[in-house]
């Protein structure tokens, strides 16, 4: 689902940047046709701002600036119209401010729209008759309102889809399917970059007897304490997944073997110590792995199973390392 929204993401960027070359060179030569060249040549600059846009996508799938561009050369072109032309210029302007939120990020949209109604608000209020000004003020003004709050609804809604597709519901740790896909980009910056990652895989030690004595619920409860523990010992760049029932990973990026053996006995450290309100101590076993040369997603994972494997055959509460 995630990869369906970026893909139409990418492509509506295409679209739009392809869509406002074509307009940006006939526009700028049919204004150099009718001698306004300050309007053509800000058109022209447009039409190659497009084409650079256009060529990253294609080639590196980057969105230059995040777009922010396009809050430079359009309303400038906008304000120069309505300026020479009043009697028709002025009607881009709507054109204008809803573009701004199919180019840009909802925050970006909102401020270059902001900057760009003040601008335009000066010179209608320098080139038409009052009442004319009033329902220039009032449409424009609408248009941008709504323009906003479909953009906040549309991100609402992405936002919820995406925590609902790559979060596991009950302890709001990241998924197996995220999971995956992480570890496939942390063996391919360490292939192309050689960028250090460790893995920790641990799961909780008897974890079926706290629900057979205690319950679901206290078990549901006691996974999410676990998690909130973890997750707030973590670094920014780390990441906590739930890999399996009362099975998590933790994918730790830029960190040799050395400091994940650390972090992950500090971890079971942490969880040992934690009172998660059942009357008894709850306790982890893991294992630890750093990539190698020879890895590949699945027998990275499977030498740190191999270690989670021993640490439980060894008395749990323990980590080893796969070394």
């Amino acid at each position: 689902m995630i990869n369906e929204i970026e893909k139409f993401k990418y492509k509506l960027r295409l679209y739009l940047n392809s869509f406002g070359a074509v307009a940006a060179i006939g526009f700028a030569i049919i204004q150099g046709l009718r001698g306004d060249f300050a309007t053509s040549s800000i058109s022209l600059l447009g039409f190659f701002y497009f084409i650079i846009i256009i060529c990253l996508l294609v080639r590196k799938k980057q969105y230059l600036w995040k777009g922010r561009g396009f809050a430079l050369f359009i309303p400038i072109t906008m304000i120069n119209v309505t300026n020479v032309h009043p009697e028709f210029g002025i009607y881009w302007s709507y054109v204008g401010v809803m573009s701004f939120f199919l180019a840009l990020e909802l925050k970006d949209a909102t401020i270059s729209v902001s900057v760009f109604l003040a601008v335009i608000f000066y010179f209608v209020n320098t080139l038409y008759p009052f009442p004319v000004q009033l329902r220039i003020y009032a449409s424009l003004s609408l248009v941008g309102i709504f323009s906003f709050l479909l953009s906040y609804l549309i991100n609402r809604l992405l936002t919820e889809v995406n925590s609902l597709v790559i979060r596991d519901p009950l302890t709001n740790a990241l998924n197996r399917h995220t999971f995956i896909n992480s570890i496939e980009q942390s063996l391919s910056a360490f292939i192309r970059y050689n960028i250090p990652a460790s893995l920790f895989i641990f799961d909780l030690d008897h974890f079926k007897k706290v629900n057979d004595q205690f319950g679901h619920q206290a078990g549901d409860k006691v996974l999410k304490m676990v998690c909130k523990t973890v997750q707030q010992r973590l670094r920014e760049g780390d990441q906590l997944f739930r890999y399996g029932g009362e099975e998590f990973a933790v994918l730790l990026n830029h960190t040799n073997l050395p400091d994940a053996e650390l972090l992950a006995n500090e971890l079971r450290q942490l969880v040992e110590n934690q009172d998660v309100g059942i009357g008894r101590k709850v306790t982890i076993s893991g294992g630890v792995s750093q990539v190698i040369d020879s890895d590949h997603v699945r027998s990275w994972i499977e030498r740190c199973d191999k270690a989670l494997y021993r640490a439980k055959s060894n008395g749990r509460n323990l980590v080893i390392s796969d070394s």
